[in-house]
């Protein structure tokens, strides 16, 4: 893969503020696009956001990954401690997955992952992967 990903963001942190980071990222891009986002007091929801599209609102778990694992990005899945519950439709509306090194977002629908324990991503090979039609599908959340 070398050379065929850029590293738009911080390296070397911690998964936390990595995911703190991806937050903000997300957040930035959302307002970019004229999206109303709400952040939950606390950290105890399932959710990370909710975007309000036109009264349209909707619950976003924001995931990333920053790491290649056998020329691709996995993704786990699911909320909690070591032994991780899955994400199911009452959790969350959507996932909105970013490939920190791609700089890409894949914005999928949570029926679409619900129970699995890690998803793929292949920015650099569209063609390989059942997730492609979902990168930078914003469009979900501006129905």
């Amino acid at each position: 893969m070398k050379g065929s990903v850029r590293r738009p963001g911080p390296v070397n942190l911690s998964p936390k503020l990595q995911g703190e980071w991806a937050e903000t990222r997300f957040l930035s891009e959302a307002l970019r696009r004229g999206l109303q986002v709400a952040k939950p007091y606390g950290d105890s929801a399932r959710y990370d956001f909710i975007v309000d599209s036109s009264g349209h609102l909707s619950r976003v778990q924001v995931k990333s990954v920053s790491r290649p694992e056998r020329n691709c990005f996995r993704l786990t899945m699911g909320w909690g401690g070591g032994s991780k519950s899955r994400y199911l439709p009452r959790d969350a509306d959507l996932l909105a997955a970013y490939v920190i090194p791609a700089d890409a977002w894949y914005l999928i629908p949570i029926r679409q992952v619900a129970q699995l324990k890690s998803i793929w991503l292949s920015p650099h090979r569209p063609s390989r992967r059942k997730f492609e039609p979902y990168r930078e599908a914003w469009e979900l959340l501006e129905e």
